[in-house]
């Protein structure tokens, strides 16, 4: 999709992403598979890989990232801060281990696979954050978001969202220039924490007099949501400008909003949103694999190296969570899925020529592994885990 199309063929490029993912997410949930399978896999059918009914663009583009605000806005209206305070020493301890290993095992298994150091640690780098978005839609997905692991793994996901960025910071850093300043470390990490904080504290304390206000003075029935769509939309734009993922401004407004009165009727008005745009964020993911570079011998074999590492790391990463009694394995599939830092690190590594169309495809290949199977394994635990 190109800016010059016309509007009948944008309607019609909506068309086809609407009715692929919801029909083949039916496929997929009768199968006994997640949703979010369905959708990726509809994302490879309809995209240049398949059938080249739709190609990247900025309707799609638009469209993805409104469905990924607003699946975190509704995991944080279902979830309450303080609950994920008291989780927050097991999360960072998860993220951080989780980091650590995938950095370190990546670059390993990089290196056995025959690439230069500079693309190894390049490639470990970008396994390392995982998507807050996947794991989010399938505990939701399982009603399962009130469960300590659930709550874990997200506290740890929006941990890890910092700790990706700021590796992302400091790797294409040194790939690309030879070096790193101490002060640039220090000054992405200092406005990420920063924004975190006062987004939160101020968020929570703030939101709930000023939409009670609003409440009272407002006489159209659609001034709240618009409002709490409007509050979710500036914070994602303001994590952006903090070098953080949007979809974290996101899940920290629908944390704010979990205090207000208005809660229940904000999450029962964005349903039909998501349920028509979540899913076009999933396909998106699939539309984005070029099958033929991904297919190609070089690249399955290290794609397959990335994979191991990626998923050994992570898995390991629940090992390292204090704190109550609690389903380690069930932590570590949560932290699983990679996808939105790892897909903005693929695409850097093209711009920058520190991956090749192979290494890219390689790259894709495993992020997107790591997203179709984590919901099937996700749900699989979370079923034999429950009474």
């Amino acid at each position: 999709m190109s800016p010059t199309q016309s509007p009948s063929q944008i309607l019609l490029d909506v068309l086809v992403v609407v009715v692929a993912a919801k029909a083949v997410a039916e496929l997929a949930e009768r199968s006994g598979l997640p949703a979010v399978v369905g959708e990726i896999a509809a994302g490879l059918l309809v995209g240049p890989s398949v059938l080249g009914l739709v190609d990247e663009g900025p309707v799609l583009a638009v469209l993805g990232e409104l469905g990924i605000v607003l699946l975190l806005l509704d995991v944080g209206l279902h979830l309450d801060p303080g609950q994920l305070r008291d989780v927050g020493r097991p999360a960072a301890a998860m993220a951080v281990a989780g980091t650590v290993l995938t950095l370190g095992g990546g670059w390993v298994a990089a290196r056995s696979a025959g690439q230069p150091a500079d693309t190894a640690l390049f490639l470990a780098a970008a396994l390392t954050a995982t998507s807050i978005g996947i794991a989010a839609r399938v505990f939701a997905d399982l009603r399962r978001l009130d469960s300590v692991e659930a709550r874990t793994v997200l506290a740890a996901a929006v941990v890890d969202d910092v700790l990706g960025l700021l590796t992302l910071t400091v790797v294409t850093r040194l790939v690309v220039h030879g070096s790193v300043s101490a002060v640039s470390v220090a000054f992405t990490v200092a406005v990420a924490v920063a924004y975190l904080v006062v987004s939160g504290v101020a968020g929570v304390r703030l939101a709930a007099p000023f939409f009670r206000a609003v409440e009272r003075l407002s006489r159209s029935p659609g001034t709240p949501l618009a409002l709490a769509l409007a509050f979710t939309l500036a914070l994602a734009v303001l994590a952006d400008k903090a070098r953080l993922a949007p979809l974290i401004g996101a899940f920290v407004a629908g944390l704010a909003l979990s205090r207000t009165d208005q809660r229940e009727q904000v999450a029962q008005d964005i349903v039909p949103l998501g349920h028509l745009l979540i899913p076009v964020f999933f396909l998106r993911v699939g539309v984005d694999v070029d099958l033929a570079a991904a297919a190609r011998p070089a690249a399955l074999g290290l794609a397959a190296v990335l994979l191991a590492a990626a998923v050994a790391g992570k898995l390991a990463c629940g090992l390292f969570a204090g704190g109550p009694p609690v389903d380690r394995l069930l932590l570590g599939l949560g932290m699983l899925p990679r996808g939105e830092v790892g897909l903005v690190f693929a695409g850097i590594g093209l711009q920058q020529g520190i991956l090749d169309a192979e290494r890219y495809g390689a790259l894709l290949l495993a992020i997107l592994l790591t997203a179709v199977a984590t919901p099937v394994l996700l749900r699989l635990r979370l079923r034999r885990s429950t009474p």
